[in-house]
């Protein structure tokens, strides 16, 4: 199993959530983030330069088989791409197991 975080501009919450839930997601969490992408040493090389503000996004999280992995990220790529700064962040990180309290189900058969 694999996490997804993605990161995007909040415009781009609706149609990810229509194209996830095609794709058959079992599930996602939204969180309201503000972060900076630009590697800060960058922005402070200039004799005074500003320090940059942080910017408002939504944080995308959400657990899948490793089969599904690869058609989520490109279809993630492919919605929130606008071709600007800004424009997010996909990390993919690996989930050792998920537990439903509920039921006690545990791996897989806890997403779905």
């Amino acid at each position: 199993m694999k996490m997804i975080r993605c990161y995007i501009r909040h415009e781009k919450l609706d149609s990810v959530r229509e194209k996830l839930f095609e794709l058959g997601v079992p599930g996602l969490s939204v969180a309201e983030v503000r972060g900076i992408g630009k590697p800060m040493s960058q922005l402070k090389s200039a004799p005074g330069s500003r320090v940059p503000e942080f910017m408002p996004r939504l944080e995308i999280s959400l657990v899948l088989s490793d089969d599904a992995v690869e058609e989520v990220v490109e279809m993630l790529k492919a919605t929130v791409y606008t071709g600007n700064l800004g424009d997010g962040k996909i990390f993919i990180l690996p989930v050792e197991d998920a537990i439903r309290i509920r039921t006690g189900e545990s791996g897989e058969q806890a997403l779905y």
